[in-house]
Order: structure tokens, then C-alpha cells, then sequence
């Protein structure tokens, strides 16, 4: 029997030998496997491009579902959306609808409600017209510190109306006085107008009339009678008297002012045989 050594050295070799002779097998059994796998992984990939294909369908399929529902359910919405929006316009239609028709009340109570104004308004103006009915106001009359403005009045009357002196000693004054000018043109320096108050209303009519027979004369020497009016009547008699000069001056024609109740009007006309006609502030006789 060999030495324990030698034969533990056997035994290794011997082992060792086993060990590659495995290595061997399992290396060839490896091969073997690896020969045969190609087919396997042609079989293998065939089934998933088949599956991939399927899978496609499926997917669009599913998007197309989907694409569907989420049309429908816009379509919806918007419709929702229009309802309510058609809803809106017909409630801001009737709102606008409303809202004309109060305006349009609001404006005929206004309409009603300034002619009411109007009216009463002018009839307050009638009134102060009416309280100045015994007046007349006589411009261009030169002052004196020491003047009797009755006396004044009275000489003017008959040297320049030409009433009887019996007729004119027979009238009767509430109250004569000079009135102060509230505002005098710059540069001029004309006499305060003269206001007399009748105690009859004939008589100043008399006088009036006079006064409107002599209205060239009177004209000529810058002295006027007029009716005492209330300041706003006075500013459009104003007006009508520099527009009634204008015409004489350029056209020749005859012109009066007339007053009646609260209405101040222009006349004009061409020559004593024709009728008057009344002119407004912007026309042309």
C-alpha cells in the first residue's frame, strides 16, 4: 500500500479529474441548449408580433371610445352652455325691454312735468305783467337836480303827444319818480327813464296810443314810451328793438312792437297800405 501522502495526492488527482470531466459535461449540455434555442426564440417572436398587432386594435379602439365620449359630452356642455346663454339674452332683452318703457314713462312724466312748471311759471309771469299794466316808462327825457318829475311828465304829454291840456291837468298819478339805471352802456350818459303809474287804465291807453302814432317823431328826438314789463320780457323787447332797427335802416320798412299778455312780438311792414307781419328774432322780413 502506498504512502499516506501518495495516495492523498491520488486521491486529489483523482478528484480533480472528476471535477473536469463534469465541467466538460455541463459545458457540452450548454451547447446543446444553445443549439436548439433559435428555433424556440423564432417561435417566441412570432407570438408577440401578433400579440403587438392586437394590441394596436385594441388601443385605437379604446382612444375612439374615449374620443367619443368626450365629444359627447362637449356637445352636451355646449348645448348646456347655449341653453343658458339663450336663457340670459332673454332675460337681458326683457330687462332692456323694461327699462325703455320706464324711461319712456320717465321722460312723458318729465314732459308733463316741465309744461306743468312752464305753465305755472308763466302764469307768475302774467301776474307781474299784469301788476305793471298801469305803467309806462318814458326814456329820454333830460334830468335836473331841481326837476318836478310830474310836471315833466305832464309837458311831454301834451307838447309832444299833443293831448288836450284840459285832459292832461285831468289825469291822475299813483306815483311819478325817476327810476336809477341798473346797468348804463359804457361811454353813453343818457337820463334815467321816468315811471308813472295811472290811476286809470283808459287814460294810460290814451296815452299809449298817442305815443305809438308819434313813434317817428319820437324817434327822432331819442325819447321813447314803452310799457312796463318784467326784466326777462324787457330783455326780448330789446332784442326786437334793435332787430326793428336794422330793418328800417336797411330796408325801409314800418316796424312796431306789440306786447300781449306775456308774449312780446315784432311787426313789420312795408308801407301803411299793407298788412303787419310779425318777424322772429332769427328771420328775415
Amino acid at each position: 500500500m502506498p504512502p499516506p501522502k501518495i495516495q492523498r495526492q491520488r486521491q486529489g488527482r483523482t478528484t480533480s479529474s472528476l471535477q473536469k470531466s463534469t465541467d466538460i459535461q455541463r459545458f457540452m449540455n450548454t451547447r446543446s441548449e444553445t443549439s436548439q434555442q433559435p428555433s424556440d426564440e423564432s417561435a417566441s417572436t412570432s407570438n408577440p408580433t401578433m400579440a403587438d398587432g392586437e394590441w394596436r386594435t385594441v388601443l385605437s379602439d379604446s382612444l375612439k371610445k374615449t374620443e367619443n365620449t368626450i365629444c359627447a359630452r362637449l356637445i352636451t356642455k355646449i348645448d348646456d352652455l347655449r341653453k343658458d346663454l339663450n336663457e340670459v339674452s332673454d332675460r337681458v332683452t326683457g330687462l332692456e325691454h323694461t327699462t325703455q318703457v320706464h324711461e319712456t314713462q320717465i321722460q312723458d312724466d318729465k314732459n308733463r312735468h316741465d309744461d306743468q312748471i312752464k305753465k305755472i311759471q308763466d302764469a307768475i309771469l302774467l301776474d307781474r305783467v299784469y301788476q305793471r299794466k298801469y305803467n309806462l316808462l318814458l326814456y329820454g327825457i333830460p334830468e335836473s337836480r331841481e326837476e318836478n318829475a310830474e310836471t315833466c311828465v305832464r309837458d311831454f304829454i301834451h307838447s309832444k303827444l299833443g293831448l288836450d291840456q284840459a285832459k292832461v291837468d285831468a289825469i291822475l298819478f299813483a306815483n311819478v319818480h325817476r327810476l336809477p339805471r341798473v346797468k348804463k352802456l359804457p361811454g353813453t350818459d343818457r337820463p334815467n327813464p321816468i315811471i308813472m303809474k295811472f290811476i286809470s287804465y283808459p287814460m294810460r291807453e290814451e296815452v299809449f296810443r298817442l305815443a305809438r302814432q308819434n313813434g317817428p317823431k319820437l324817434r327822432d328826438m331819442r325819447v321813447s314810451l314803452r310799457s312796463d314789463l318784467p326784466p326777462e320780457l324787457k330783455a326780448i323787447r330789446g332784442k326786437l328793438a334793435s332787430k326793428a332797427y336794422d330793418i328800417r335802416k336797411n330796408q325801409g320798412y314800418q316796424t312796431r312792437i306789440t306786447e300781449r299778455g306775456i308774449a312780446v312780438t315784432l311787426e313789420v311792414r312795408e308801407s301803411s297800405e299793407r298788412p303787419w307781419k310779425r318777424v322772429c328774432l332769427g328771420d328775415n322780413p
